[in-house]
């Protein structure tokens, strides 16, 4: 698994970086020691190599793979595959309940309008799973939907730049959020795209009918008027930024990736749930600091 991108901090200078934009001087003159996974959950260092050959690619600081989250790709990478996807298929098929999804969003939502960024260090707690060979620890599953004694979740849904998904996400749940560049509904098969931002991928929010199956929620109608509004807006060169929840899955003909949504509480554009853009038939002005 190739390891595109990586976040940069030195005190209160940060960026994220991809690989491609390296060399050797520039790395050993100022990313060297500072680069770290782009997966805030994760505190793995990562390093940059520009080989003789011109051949240029990111990789985990040595003994650092298992400072990686367990449901990131590049977590201990080349130990443990068959524990780690049995593990990873647990955590996919367990129940997620919609309270938690939509208190992951909002709080993305609330990160996203900090204006400095800053790399937090994490140390694993003893929920993590150390995956030796094909063993693993006996732990308990970190997204598995169930709530303690005191009413707290156990759920970590971690959170992804769109322009940061790979395939090497395919088949994990993730808050996903990116600026949105255009939308499609189709018209016979009552699906629809909402496609974001990303340089090396074709990716998209994907709403399938399920999205609107439980007229409760959402009918196609409502689904179709909240399309119109993101189209107008965008037309307008209103910048809309969308953060959702969803599995993440290869597109129908796998040369993309989509983020499945099948409900309407479970995005936000612009700080907007989905009923008040309807209701409001406006977005209102971007009002993160991404």
């Amino acid at each position: 698994m190739k390891i595109e991108w990586a976040f940069y901090q030195n005190g209160s200078d940060t960026e994220e970086v991809f690989y491609e934009k390296l060399d050797k001087d520039l790395y050993e003159s100022k990313y060297q020691g500072h680069l770290y996974c782009i997966s805030d959950e994760c505190s793995a260092m990562i390093k940059f190599t520009h080989r003789k050959d011109d051949k240029k690619f990111y990789s985990t600081w040595n003994g650092h793979g298992d400072l990686h989250d367990i449901d990131c790709p590049y977590y201990l990478q080349h130990k443990g595959e068959v524990e780690r996807k049995r593990i990873l298929e647990e955590i996919e098929l367990a129940s997620v309940t919609d309270e938690h999804i939509i208190n992951t969003i909002v709080n993305k939502s609330k990160k996203l309008k900090i204006k400095d960024k800053v790399k937090i260090q994490l140390r694993k707690l003893t929920t993590k799973k150390v995956l030796t060979g094909h063993q693993s620890s006996s732990t308990t599953l970190v997204d598995n939907g169930e709530v303690d004694e005191n009413g707290s979740s156990r759920i970590r849904i971690f959170s992804l730049d769109s322009k940061h998904l790979t395939p090497d996400y395919v088949g994990y749940r993730k808050c996903v959020f990116g600026k949105i560049k255009h939308v499609y509904f189709h018209e016979d098969d009552g699906y629809a795209y909402i496609n974001l931002e990303n340089e090396q991928y074709p990716i998209s929010i994907y709403l399938p009918q399920a999205f609107y199956a439980d007229p409760t929620k959402t009918t196609r109608e409502a689904l179709v008027s909240f399309l119109a509004t993101i189209s107008h807006e965008l037309r307008s060169k209103k910048e809309l930024v969308i953060i959702c929840v969803g599995m993440i899955r290869y597109k129908g003909n796998n040369k993309g990736i989509n983020v499945h949504i099948i409900s309407p509480s479970h995005l936000l554009i612009n700080d907007k749930k989905y009923y008040e853009i309807i209701t409001e038939n406006t977005i209102i002005d971007n009002p993160y600091t991404y």
